[in-house]
């Protein structure tokens, strides 16, 4: 009998996340109607109809009620992409009761989490190509360290709880990111947009598909870009989006398909990265964006509904990365074990048994019955909140070939 710590829970093949930036108190009007149109909320009209979460909700969580969403937010007013220009709406996360009863809303719901995103996401200037990203704007250490602790104010402010990581505004880190993340208390982090390896073919060793660690905090890779169309979704066929992918195609034999599948099949993050809105102050469409890429999620979760995966949000992911890093399994002898970690006294884990054989059951060191084994394929696998540095058993239950 050969234990192993599964790389995921449940030993799943790959991890999935949904990743939608720029969750806001901001609203931006495109039509003259007296009446929310679909696409004008970045998260301000919280639950109304055609707002950002009810568009969102009924086009996709409810179809797929497996996916876990992390939700990136703005805690302040946020800049408008050029001076002179300005959002319908536009204020911080702590100045409407509405808004605040969104978030918590949200907050509440097991498939959601929300993490940070900056205060303003950065600072105006004369043109939209010249917008710098909010760490690019810090000078020194110190005043990113401070930005970043006035934002997560903000957000335990409106949610009673700070964020346990977040994301760099336009994945632009500035000259202090990664020492201004690692010093302000966030368990994860999405630093780059690492797509990049498959979009453009980068080299750079910075970019990953898998978690490792910055500095002690998590680096969750950001892998699928969700308007990377399908060839399939015939409804967008003469729009610049289909003709990259046919591009994609064509020259560089690229299709998101087979990006996905080599993601699943190398057990990497399969993280899909949009936002909440289409709509910027410049006029400009934002993408990735939900709504423009909606029928495109939904041929990609269709897709991911036939695999093997994980859901998970950011902060799952980092858990179960952070317990299988800090534990080692230490056999006694044949049957017995124990999980040796020196900084958890409990952790969630899954184990697994190559063993297509036999079904075995996990008692503990007075034989009390715990949970049997699941089957999967030619593995068993079980997934407990093991305390750590204690005995365990293992043993045979019945034969099942």
């Amino acid at each position: 009998m050969k234990l192993e710590i599964a790389k995921w829970k449940d030993n799943a093949v790959a991890p999935v996340i949904f990743m939608v930036d720029d969750i806001a108190n901001i609203a931006m009007k495109q039509s003259n109607s007296s009446s929310l149109q679909i696409g004008e909320d970045w998260g301000h009209y919280g639950r109304d109809k055609s707002s950002m979460w009810d568009f969102l909700s009924k086009n996709l969580l409810d179809k797929f009620p497996k996916i876990k969403t992390t939700f990136f937010l703005v805690t302040d007013k946020r800049a408008p992409m050029a001076l002179g220009e300005e959002y319908t709406y536009n204020k911080s996360i702590i100045e409407d009761k509405k808004f605040i009863d969104f978030l918590k809303y949200l907050n509440s719901n097991k498939n959601v989490e929300l993490a940070y995103h900056g205060t303003t996401h950065g600072k105006a200037s004369v043109k939209h190509e010249k917008f710098l990203q909010e760490w690019e704007t810090f000078s020194s250490l110190d005043k990113a360290i401070k930005e970043i602790k006035r934002g997560k104010e903000l957000f335990k402010q409106a949610i009673e709880s700070y964020p346990t990581g977040g994301k760099y505004c336009g994945y632009e880190e500035g000259n202090f990111g990664s020492d201004s993340i690692s010093k302000s208390a966030f368990k994860w982090w999405a630093y780059h947009w690492d797509g990049i390896i498959w979009d453009k073919n980068s080299k750079d060793k910075k970019y990953n598909y898998d978690l490792e660690f910055n500095q002690g905090v998590v680096d969750i890779p950001t892998t699928v870009d969700g308007s990377t169309l399908s060839l399939r979704i015939f409804k967008k066929l003469f729009t610049r989006k289909y003709l990259k992918s046919l591009y994609m195609y064509i020259i560089k034999n690229k299709t998101i398909e087979r990006h996905i599948e080599s993601l699943y099949q190398n057990q990497q993050v399969i993280s899909i990265q949009e936002h909440s809105s289409p709509y910027r102050t410049d006029g400009k469409i934002q993408y990735p964006n939900i709504v423009s890429d909606i029928d495109n999620l939904n041929y990609i979760f269709t897709l991911l509904s036939k695999k093997d995966v994980w859901y998970a949000t950011c902060d799952e992911l980092a858990d179960y990365f952070i317990g299988r890093s800090h534990i080692e399994i230490s056999m006694e002898n044949d049957n017995t074990f124990k999980l040796i970690s020196k900084i958890f006294n409990m952790v969630e884990t899954t184990l697994t048994i190559k063993d297509n054989k036999n079904l075995y059951a996990l008692y503990d060191n007075n034989d009390n019955f715990i949970s049997e084994f699941k089957v999967k394929k030619n593995n068993l696998y079980l997934t407990y909140d093991f305390n750590t540095n204690i005995s365990y058993k293992i043993n045979r239950i019945y034969n099942i070939s």
